[in-house]
Order: C-alpha cells, then structure tokens, then sequence
C-alpha cells in the first residue's frame, strides 16, 4: 500500500536547526518503513521557511491536493495556525514538539512533550537544589508566554523569588538589555523559554558577559534545547540544563544511523526522535485501520502501544497525547547527560489538573517524585 504525508518544517528561516531535526528523523522514518514493512509512504514536503503566513496556506494546499495527515509545524503559533484549516477540511496533525499544554484538538495527535514533562520536572529541580532567586526570559509569543506562567507559578508555590521576567521578538537577538539585568540583579538559575536563533544568541552572550556562570550546572534552565543546538552553543551550554522527553544518549544504533544519514548537524535530538516515532505510529496506525482516514488512523494509534525510536508510545484516546518519561539533562562538552530520568513513561497532563501546586516547608529536603538518579 502507498499512503501520502504532508511534512511541514521549516528547514530554512530563523528556526530552521529544530525543523532540520524534525524533517530529518521523519525521513528517517519513512526510509525504515518501507525497508521493514513494505508500506510505501509519499512524502509531500513543505518549507515555510519560518513564516508563520505560510503554515495556514501550505496546509490547506496539501489536504486539497488529497494529503490527509501532516507531521510538522515547530512553534505552537504555526501549529495553531494550521488548526482551523484542519478541521474545516479533515486533515490530521502529527505534532511533534515540545508545547505549552492547554489544548487538546480532534486532530492534532501531541507526540512532543506537555509541561508536566518539562516546566513541572526542571521546577522541581531547581526547588531540590536549594536556589532561592530566579530570572525568567522567553520568546515574546505562546510558547514563551505561557511556559513561563506556568515556571513563575511553581517557582512562587516553592518560595522561590523570581526577580525579573521579561520577552524577546521571535526571532530577535536584542537581548542586551536582558544580560544587563541578568548580571545587575545575579539570580541563582535564569530560566530560558527563548527559541531558535534568539536562544542562541541570549546564551552565547549571557556566557561571554557572565564567566562566573559559565559551566555551573543548573545556571541556565530550558524546556526545549537539544542536542540540535548544542553546536551553535559550544562551551556555552556547559552547565545547561534542559528537560525534555528524549536526548541522544538514550538512541540506539538505528537512530543514530538515521542523524548521520539526513541530519545536516549528523546528531540526534528531540525533535529527530518524536517525528521519527511520529511516522512509525502513523505507519502502524494505517496497517491497522486499512485507511489514511483521519478518524480512523487515529483510533488506531490509540488503541494499543506502538513501539518506536522513543520507546513503546501510548496515546490517550481522548486527551490526543503521548505518555513519556522525562528525563533532566545537563550540557557538557557538546553533549547532553542525562542525570535524572523517568523510571515508566507519565501520562500527558496539558491542563496540570492533576499537577496541584506544591506545598514546601523550606527548611526540609525537597521530595522528588517520579524520577530517579542515573549513574
């Protein structure tokens, strides 16, 4: 059987590293598929170039052409974009980013990781090491915005100050504005929600203005940087510590394969990973339903769990998410360690309604659920 996908990422423009990632490990994907099962799958391939105009336009070029499942977008703003021209014309979203949560959508299938997967962990982390100031920047959108509510409102339940909190335009590098503060008031952690070029460019010069910082583990915090950042960073990200459903070192010999294959940077990310799943379950999900139906593919992929580059991946058949295991990692030497992990994958929560907030009497020991030490 031949079945065709839509691939959206922007593999050019201001975030084109992510959608480089993204694109590669759904490539990737495809290639195995037709080695390993012999369904052939059509990749439709779109660049918007990181303009958000295109998202909207590109996808209701692909459905009207007969594509009626997309693996793609990278920020929540093209991501919900694409949303209304899905459901007015029936086509299904495999998305495979990290986001902010509060949203659940009849078709989008989230695969990336939901902030009880990356703001709640790295939260809590910073709460376990004693840190009492923290300095909060993202990206001025969605993304931004919200996960760093969600970081201030954790931050504040612990009794942790955070001492300043500010935005940058997607995309911009004026963030000298930013360092200034940072180095004036010295907080403990600053927490970083900045994406694509602008995160590059805020931790290249927060470690050239700031040495003392450089290199102490935990001094920059991210809910979204990965190894498809790391080459940009150089000794920059020493002591990074970013939060996120998969890092490198977790991928087997396959995956790897597959970075050094079509990866421009030959590494393994996150974002490599989750759409390489992405087009596994999907492949999986119309063996089984007989059909590239939206509706029907869907009920598939959540009916039982499907083994992938990630890990066995179950979805929610009514919250429309991935159940993941987090994992905490610090940046060393141009790599990711993973220092702290999931023992099973956790069911996605978007809303944290099941979250609560915690209740800490600072003079005792922090407890860390979920998690554990890796050696």
């Amino acid at each position: 059987m031949s079945y065709k996908l839509g691939l959206i990422f922007s593999t050019t423009g201001s975030y084109a590293a992510l959608g480089q990632s993204a694109f590669a490990g759904a490539l990737g994907a495809i290639d195995k598929v037709a080695r390993a099962s012999g369904i052939e799958i059509e990749p439709v391939i779109r660049d918007p170039g990181g303009d958000p105009a295109l998202y909207a336009a590109m996808t209701s070029e692909l459905l009207d052409a007969g594509v009626r499942n997309i693996i793609g977008a990278i920020t929540s703003w093209s991501r919900k974009d694409m949303i209304p021209i899905l459901e007015r014309k029936g086509g299904l979203l495999w998305y495979p980013c990290p986001y902010e949560g509060f949203e659940c959508n009849d078709h989008v299938v989230y695969l990336g990781a939901a902030p009880n997967h990356h703001v709640v962990p790295a939260i809590d982390w910073i709460a376990s090491q004693r840190m009492s100031r923290a300095y909060l920047v993202g990206s001025n959108y969605v993304w931004g915005w919200e996960t760093l509510r969600l970081a201030r409102d954790r931050l504040q339940a612990y009794g942790i100050e955070v001492v300043g909190e500010r935005f940058i335009a997607l995309g911009s590098d004026q963030h000298d504005h930013v360092i200034d503060e940072i180095t004036a008031l010295s907080p403990d952690c600053v927490v970083n929600s900045l994406i694509g070029p602008s995160s590059v460019g805020f931790v290249r010069s927060l470690g050239a203005r700031d040495r003392s910082r450089q290199g102490k583990a935990g001094h920059l915090i991210s809910f979204n940087q990965t190894e498809a950042d790391l080459d940009e960073l150089g000794a920059h990200a020493d002591g990074l510590l970013s939060v996120g459903s998969f890092f490198a070192e977790d991928a087997d010999p396959a995956l790897c394969a597959v970075a050094r294959a079509h990866a421009p940077n030959g590494r393994v990310s996150a974002f490599l990973a989750t759409a390489h799943a992405a087009v596994e379950i999907f492949a999986d999900s119309v063996t089984r339903a007989g059909t590239d139906a939206p509706e029907a593919v869907f009920r598939a992929a959540s009916m039982a769990p499907v083994s992938t580059a990630l890990g066995a991946i179950s979805i929610d058949p009514v919250m429309r998410h991935a159940a993941l295991a987090p994992r905490v990692a610090i940046a060393r030497d141009g790599r990711f360690r993973v220092i702290e992990r999931a023992t099973a994958p956790v069911a996605a929560d978007p809303y944290l309604s099941r979250q609560g907030l915690p209740v800490v009497d600072r003079r005792r020991p922090v407890p860390r659920p979920q998690l554990r030490i890796v050696k």
